[in-house]
């Protein structure tokens, strides 16, 4: 009840700042854009005695087919929708289910630059669009993906796509962004009606969310901190892991530096999560440090990140476990949309870890993990 009154008044606010500041519409001028990622790469990995050689999709940039569309509304107001699904160019299907859908991002709302921007839909949460801007290159994707989206894909398997328990996405939420002249500071702030579920249902607070981040950015300097807790439920049955009977806490902090020659960044990550049957309750947190150097037509890539479990991690079966990732590549532009990319990452796991590879097979207690792509991106 207290996410629905929040969402309330937003909306409320909003949308009374919208018609003060229409009080005199232009005629409308709209527009929509297709646009979309086309990733695939061949991929050949190793983790303990387990090989795999395959050939995947999303190893450099995801996948993706999305519209966009914006209409001028007068007054400075806008009204944008945004529509996103996932593609799976190596075997020809769409999304993690399969088909084609908007599972990405799925949003309509109203902007203006003196108030700032309002979302309705699915979207991305607060804290995990800190973790993309400061976990360096190839933050989610393919073996060089950092360690803790690593770590979260394999805690919440393909939980992320279908609107469970996760600390990616959100649906059924209302957001709302900063304008974005406020000197170098932005910010977010989200909740979520979670399930919506009745209050005599036994999941009336099923996955519902509220969250937020703040940032500063000026010159070479990128500052931010998110936050984000989502409610898990007893009564939610599949998937049977913490992403369904916990609630779930992410904290992230992160900064970067454009030293001109050379970007430089790194940050902190703590997920928790506390059973909702009273068991005890795990975390895992650590830090990652990247730098991207320009290098001819392209890029070069290295990455380290380092985390640590502890308490009841049995759903991640590693608790008190350790795993350091390393990571190397190189992309060259061919043009602005399209580009060859080539990876090297190792994953150490100690004390019960499990950590494996993005695209690799299932990480083993205690062993290592070794991954290689090489692949094409084409943007459009």
């Amino acid at each position: 009840m207290k996410n629905q009154k929040t969402c309330s008044r937003i909306l409320g606010l909003a949308m009374g700042t919208f018609f003060a500041s229409s009080s005199s519409l232009a005629l409308a001028q709209s527009s929509v854009t297709i646009f979309g990622v086309v990733d695939v790469g061949v991929t050949i990995a190793k983790s303990g005695s387990n090989r795999l050689n395959a050939l995947n999709s999303s190893q450099g940039k995801t996948s993706l087919l999305g519209l966009r569309g914006t209409e001028d509304l007068g007054g400075g107001n806008r009204a944008q929708l945004w529509l996103e699904g996932g593609l799976n160019p190596d075997v020809g299907t769409g999304g993690s289910s399969g088909s084609l859908g908007f599972e990405r991002r799925s949003t309509i709302g109203l902007s203006n630059n003196s108030w700032g921007e309002i979302r309705l839909g699915r979207d991305y949460t607060p804290s995990y669009n800190i973790f993309t801007a400061f976990a360096g290159p190839d933050t989610t994707t393919g073996v060089q993906a950092n360690l803790f989206q690593t770590i979260r894909q394999t805690a919440y398997n393909a939980a992320s796509q279908s609107g469970v328990v996760d600390r990616t996405r959100i649906s059924n939420a209302v957001g709302y962004f900063l304008p974005s002249d406020l000197g170098g500071v932005y910010g977010q702030f989200s909740v979520s009606f979670g399930d919506e579920n009745a209050s005599g249902s036994g999941a009336s607070k099923a996955r519902r969310y509220i969250g937020g981040n703040l940032g500063y950015r000026s010159g070479p300097l990128n500052v931010g901190i998110g936050y984000g807790r989502i409610d898990g439920t007893a009564a939610v049955a599949s998937p049977s892991a913490i992403a369904a009977t916990s609630d779930l806490e992410d904290l992230v902090l992160g900064a970067s530096y454009n030293f001109g020659s050379f970007l430089l960044n790194g940050g902190y990550n703590s997920l928790k999560w506390e059973p909702v049957n009273g068991a005890t309750s795990g975390k895992v947190d650590g830090f990652y440090l990247g730098a991207t150097v320009p290098m001819g037509a392209g890029s070069l890539r290295v990455k380290y990140a380092s985390a640590k479990f502890s308490g009841n991690a049995s759903a991640l079966t590693r608790s008190g476990g350790k795993a350091d990732k390393y990571s190397i590549g190189y992309v060259y532009d061919f043009s602005k949309r399209t580009s060859l990319y080539a990876g090297l990452a190792r994953v150490n796991n100690k004390n019960g870890a499990s950590v494996g590879l993005i695209g690799g097979p299932a990480g083993v207690a205690n062993a290592g993990s070794t991954g290689v792509d090489l692949g094409i991106s084409h943007s459009f």
